[in-house]
């Protein structure tokens, strides 16, 4: 079976600017659940989350959290299969534990084994999901097979895209960029879907963020560019055709 991508965690300095950032440029149902910690409902898998780090230690940026029955397992996984563990099991009293690992291109991918298996109630409008997950590496196959064996995810390539892969298994869509653009990538690149580009650029750069370039057409049509938010965490948004 396919692992589900379970939670997407942005982490930040300041959470109450983030949500406030969040909360203005996206459709987004954002819950206070800690003084450093906020739940994101899009409408759509996965759950997503808003991390103020303070002392903890953790860089900021953007994980991806995998379901997992046993985080320590998948976590022995990832050595076998050559990527490295940053943070070994650690319990979250009353809801779980968690472990986080880089893959041997760097992506950060972090295993969540919850203490049920009760899955997340979504009620956001679903207009601001996220659309598509795009790993970096700099060797395409290689991260077919690591994805294939850690995670049970299967990949297609895309016609006319040598070094472009698909898992259309996961929610969202997951894709594999390889070749030298993705030997340059730094970390996962998350698509949010808007209605309106120009809309959202403004909107994001009147609450604090910045748009990085002009919006592009994509081969279909669709436009899309990439956002950071007040703390330099990086997205793309796009706005379908």
């Amino acid at each position: 079976m396919a692992t589900p991508i379970w939670q997407l965690e942005i982490r930040v300095h300041d959470l109450q600017r983030s949500i406030a950032f969040y909360g203005a440029v996206f459709d987004w149902t954002i819950t206070p659940v800690a003084d450093d910690y906020a739940m994101i409902d899009t409408g759509k898998p996965p759950i997503g989350a808003l991390w103020q780090i303070g002392e903890s230690g953790m860089p900021l940026g953007i994980c991806h959290y995998l379901r997992s029955k046993s985080c320590s397992a998948d976590a022995a996984k990832v050595l076998k299969l050559g990527g490295r563990v940053t943070v070994e099991k650690s319990v979250v009293e009353g809801a779980g534990a968690w472990t986080d690992t880089l893959d041997p291109w760097n992506n950060e991918v972090a295993f969540w084994q919850p203490e049920t298996n009760d899955v997340p109630e979504l009620s956001g409008s679903g207009v601001n999901a996220v659309g598509l997950m795009e790993w970096g590496t700099s060797d395409l196959e290689g991260a077919m097979a690591y994805y294939a064996e850690l995670a049970g995810w299967k990949f297609t390539r895309v016609p006319g895209a040598t070094e472009y892969a698909l898992c259309t298994q996961t929610k969202p869509v997951v894709a594999l960029v390889g070749g030298v653009v993705g030997a340059q990538r730094r970390g996962i690149t998350d698509y949010i879907n808007v209605l309106d580009i120009a809309e959202t650029c403004a909107s994001v750069a009147a609450h604090g963020g910045a748009v990085l370039d002009k919006p592009h057409e994509l081969g279909n049509g669709s436009l899309m560019t990439i956002i950071v938010d007040p703390d330099g965490n990086q997205f793309g948004i796009v706005q379908k055709t």
